[in-house]
């Protein structure tokens, strides 16, 4: 049975730039990973108006992967032989005039690597993920999946037009329908634009004779999956009359992946390079993910706070602009893994990181609530309340409701206006309508207020509608959790609905549930 499908997630990046690029004879293959991912990655990261920006390092395409059919070649030249593909999308055409002129500086850093640099284009609806059964969009490394990147030219004797309602109509409509196939995405390519002129050496020229027209990337989980599509009657089916529109297919393996722009904004990998990305992850270092170092790191901004929040600069000015003492606001992210006080703090980068935090958290719950002991002190069950609360900020923003019921102990006592409700199958019943509104798409949950004690977390909360600015829904709440072991075995709330009481079934399907 197939896996959940993530296609959808690729759909806002529309226009697309696809580059072949070839390595300097003169660099180690190694150099050129090295610095095409830390170096020159991070700077054409930081350029206006990408959607996704991700790097794909390639074997050469030795002949011997495809299942041969007359008529078509499958082995590639020594020249033709690329090392890497960038792969660019955009929101929208404007967008992707934006990037191609401020791009210009990248051509000073190109004839460090590349010895050429091919572009292909795709128009609105000409690039389409098909299916995605791969969790990670944003990789950043390997994937421990076999994956390819397949270049195709078409036959001479057949139009582009003819080609391109072939790969559509009935390659991809049969490779799609495989359950052999984890990932399959599309793209049909306008001709390259040979008035690109050639930058310190780094050639920008491709004959018409040697020009794609197509390119498809395929995974499977593992070679037996593989060797099964191509047994497969979906394969067949798909191969169906090739030789007439295809005369060239050239699979080039992936070696690793790295994202360096995801939905629009920059990762961490683009901010501080894929290696550093990497050790930050590993390490668990969360405090880089934080404002003070990310704002240093990319606006060379230095914030410093004082335990209120307020920086020195802040303070000073309050202080003499006023003759009596003025009390400021806490902050109360402070020294937390992400602040959820307000929209547009948190990276898409740090939300993925925190939804396996999650995930993590639920599963230390124990059978048996542990006793708070000299082993088990509300000192360490406070920290662990700290690390768990932005992971259950990041549970509610994406409907995780899996997660949110993994939290809460067999054994909950709740009490609302309208409760007290016992055990989870009461409280599910009744969260699940308020799940789904406060994550509903097109408003965002904030958490301006949130305050530890022991085993006793308080927070006030409000959904802000993304276009109106409009608070649909607000509340406040206190939770009894054990730390991670314990989860939560008490909550008491107490909510306001201003537009809606109960969540229509649409938004019932868009929450994920136990």
């Amino acid at each position: 049975m197939r896996k959940a499908d993530y296609a959808l997630r690729d759909q806002n990046g529309i226009a697309i730039f696809y580059v072949l690029l070839w390595k300097r004879k003169s660099i180690t293959l190694n150099l050129f990973d090295d610095y095409w991912r830390d170096v020159h990655g991070p700077v054409c990261a930081r350029l206006p108006g990408q959607h996704q920006y991700w790097q794909f390092h390639l074997a050469h395409n030795q002949g011997d992967l495809w299942p041969i059919i007359d008529g078509i070649e499958y082995t590639t030249r020594l020249e033709d032989q690329f090392d890497g593909i960038a792969e660019l999308t955009f929101e929208t055409e404007v967008d992707r005039q934006t990037w191609f002129k401020a791009a210009a500086i990248l051509m000073d850093d190109e004839h460090n690597l590349f010895s050429k640099a091919i572009g292909y284009n795709t128009t609105p609806g000409n690039s389409k993920t098909y299916i995605d059964c791969i969790p990670t969009g944003d990789p950043n490394g390997e994937l421990g999946i076999l994956k390819f990147h397949v270049m195709v030219k078409k036959a001479d004797a057949v139009s582009v037009d003819e080609f391109h309602k072939y790969i559509t109509d009935s390659f991809a409509a049969a490779v799609a329908l495989s359950d052999s196939v984890l990932k399959f995405r599309l793209h049909l390519f306008e001709e390259v634009d040979n008035s690109r002129p050639d930058a310190a050496g780094v050639s920008h020229y491709e004959p018409p004779q040697k020009q794609y027209q197509a390119a498809f990337e395929i995974a499977f989980s593992n070679p037996l999956e593989m060797e099964k599509f191509f047994a497969s009657k979906e394969y067949e089916k798909a191969v169906k009359d090739q030789a007439k529109y295809i005369k060239q297919i050239n699979p080039f393996p992936e070696r690793a992946a790295y994202t360096f722009v995801y939905n629009g904004q920059i990762t961490l990998a683009g901010q501080r390079s894929s290696t550093v990305a990497d050790l930050i992850v590993n390490l668990g270092a969360t405090n880089q993910l934080k404002e003070d170092i990310t704002s240093l790191m990319l606006d060379q901004k230095l914030i410093i706070s004082n335990s209120n929040g307020f920086s020195n600069a802040s303070i000073n000015q309050l202080q003499n602009t006023a003759n009596s003492p003025i009390k400021t606001r806490n902050n109360y992210y402070k020294d937390l893994a992400a602040d959820y006080s307000r929209p547009g703090l948190v990276t898409p980068y740090v939300a993925k990181k925190l939804i396996e935090d999650a995930e993590k958290y639920v599963a230390m719950k124990e059978k048996t609530q542990p006793q708070i002991s000299p082993n088990y002190t509300l000192q360490q069950i406070e920290q662990e309340n700290k690390e768990w609360w932005p992971t259950h900020c990041e549970a509610l923003r994406q409907g995780r409701g899996d997660i949110l019921t993994g939290e809460y102990r067999d054994d909950l006592v709740y009490f609302c206006q309208d409760g007290p409700y016992q055990g989870l199958e009461q409280q599910k019943e009744r969260e699940q309508h308020w799940w789904a509104l406060i994550a509903q798409p097109g408003v965002t949950m904030c958490w301006p207020i949130v305050m530890f004690h022991g085993d006793v977390t308080f927070f006030e909360w409000k959904c802000v509608d993304d276009e109106t600015n409009e608070t649909l829904a607000k509340g406040n709440v206190t939770w009894m959790r054990r730390g991670h072991r314990g989860g939560c075995y008490l909550k008491t709330e107490q909510l306001t609905f201003y537009r809606d009481v109960f969540a229509p079934s649409g938004l019932l399907k868009l929450l994920t549930t136990a």
